[in-house]
């Protein structure tokens, strides 16, 4: 199960931070204090996760980390972005470090993303803070050289003490709609639909990917691309190689485009893949029942869909034959979908 949590990513006791490497927002891991351990996680305010891995109850999210491009390779193709989601079970009975990873791709049509836009405003929001305190800084900087050239009794040229008052004002208004911009609201699920698309995923046992790289993780990739537009790649790429701090320094590391760290090798390393035959959502465990896959996903078990068509499962699965002893029910049966579940 999987809960939005709380907090949006606007509200103020989360952090949203352009780092080096990534795009992060940070989240406060806050439950009720007296509750007991069994239940204590169930009272998450941030977004959580109920990982099915003997690690308790809801696991907290620590945080969220956008790269570019993707660190991970899904069959032989590197991506766009990855959206990584990290959360952690630190409990004495039971311990887990569980990352669920989607990588993105652009949109044939070049559609917008809608819900990764909310994120990424907020980010805008923090560089454009940054950017307009590093003006600041460099206003200053210059009035201070004025002044100093004033005292030498120099030539003096024109500076920020020579503008005119409305240019300060119009100064100041920019820097405080930059600041309104940065605490401004609006609802952000990092499970949504948008940006997590399927529920099954590629696993394996890994290390974080960034120094000192310590093997502890559950890498869940999910096994189906998010799309995004050309333009949200455009300002994930300036937002991250392009900010500068307070102090006007660079802040990002990207070499030739990129802050994903390379593949590295297995090392005998398993990977598996959890697929429909292995668990059913809640949604499709009500509509189908345990034990069952959609018939457009025979697929990915090895049943070709030129031959296996909808016309062989019609032939090969008749209706049953009536039980000439048994009483007919007077209910009318409900009609076949025209997409049948593909039984297991």
């Amino acid at each position: 199960m999987k809960k939005a949590g709380e907090y949006s990513v606007e509200d103020p006791v989360v952090k949203t931070e352009i780092l080096p490497s990534k795009l992060r927002i940070i989240y406060p891991r806050k439950w009720k204090p007296d509750a007991s351990w069994a239940s204590e996680n169930d009272y998450i305010k941030g977004p959580s996760a109920d990982i099915p891995k003997g690690w308790g109850h809801q696991l907290p999210v620590v945080h969220v980390d956008m790269k570019i491009p993707s660190e991970h390779w899904l069959e032989g193709r590197q991506y766009e972005m990855e959206y990584q989601i990290y959360l952690i079970q630190d409990n004495e009975r039971q311990r887990g470090a569980p990352a669920i990873s989607v990588l993105f791709d652009l949109h044939p049509q070049n559609k917008l993303n809608e819900k990764l836009q909310i994120a990424l405003d907020q980010f805008q929001a923090v560089w454009d803070y940054d950017m307009t305190k590093c003006e600041e800084k460099k206003r200053t900087g210059r009035r201070m050289e004025a002044m100093l050239i004033t005292d030498k009794k120099a030539v003096k040229t024109s500076t920020w003490l020579d503008e005119p008052k409305e240019v300060e004002t119009k100064f100041q208004s920019k820097l405080r709609g930059a600041q309104r911009k940065a605490q401004e609201y609006r609802e952000f699920d990092i499970w949504d639909d948008e940006i997590i698309t399927s529920i099954w995923f590629f696993g394996y046992l890994g290390s974080l990917t960034e120094p000192p790289c310590t093997e502890f993780l559950e890498w869940r990739i999910i096994d189906t691309p998010t799309l995004m537009s050309q333009e949200q790649l455009f300002q994930m790429k300036k937002l991250l190689f392009h900010h500068v701090d307070e102090d006007c320094e660079r802040t990002s590391t990207h070499y030739d485009g990129s802050v994903a760290r390379p593949l590295q090798p297995l090392r005998g390393r398993d990977v598996h893949r959890c697929m429909c035959r292995d668990f059913i959502g809640d949604k499709k465990r009500k509509e189908y029942g345990n034990n069952r896959c959609e018939w457009r996903e025979r697929d990915q078990f090895g049943f070709d869909k030129d031959t296996y068509t909808q016309e062989w499962f019609d032939s090969t699965h008749p209706p049953p034959t009536p039980n000439p002893t048994q009483k007919p029910k007077t209910r009318k049966p409900s009609p076949r979908p025209v997409h049948p579940p593909f039984v297991f």
